[in-house]
């Protein structure tokens, strides 16, 4: 299997914003009140406020630009940080569960994010992942690609399931269940 380079798309350092721009606007709010009593105050709050936002404008591009995540025939590594680099490599034995997530933003942007979790993760979906591959378009073919590694590395078949057939049989059995029940 040849080995998957994958970087987030250019429209995340959007939606980065766009989500910048949305907490820089309720965070203003306050500041135009404050105006209205206290020149200084206010703009002694706005500035406060513009300070982290520029620095944020400034940092978006580079962060975008040191994300990277492969996916090997072993593993699924994943690298960010501008100033604190973080290497993740999860091997694919490892692998438990692998979702995929796409909030109002990202599906305006046509993005989202995969999740990759082990054993050891826990709490609620994605919230301890320990790799999270964002702003990704293809997320369905990433990953079953993902999904079709590690199966192949447990060394269990990769079977398409029919949903309507697996659905069925599962009827068929709670009606077997619920005759055995009933006599």
């Amino acid at each position: 299997m040849d080995d998957i380079v994958l970087t987030p798309e250019p429209e995340q350092k959007s939606y980065w914003r766009l989500i910048l721009a949305i907490i820089f606007v309720i965070l203003v709010i306050p500041g135009v009140i404050i105006l209205a009593f206290s020149i200084i105050g206010g703009v002694i709050y706005i500035v406060s406020v513009l300070a982290p936002l520029l620095f944020t404008l400034y940092w978006i591009p580079l962060y975008y630009s040191a994300m990277k995540f492969s996916i090997t025939g072993e593993h699924v590594v994943m690298e960010k940080g501008v100033w604190w680099k973080k290497e993740s490599t999860i091997p694919f034995e490892m692998i438990t569960n692998v979702d995929k997530t796409q909030d109002p933003f990202e599906r305006y942007y046509k993005i989202g994010k995969i999740h990759v979790q082990t054993a050891g993760a826990g709490g609620a979906q994605g919230a301890t992942a320990e790799a999270v591959i964002q702003g990704i378009k293809n997320r369905d073919e990433v990953r079953e690609e993902i999904k079709s590694r590690v199966r192949v590395k447990k060394g269990k078949p990769m079977p398409k399931v029919d949903e309507k057939e697996l659905l069925s049989k599962i009827l068929d059995e709670i009606k077997g269940l619920r005759k055995d029940l009933k006599g």
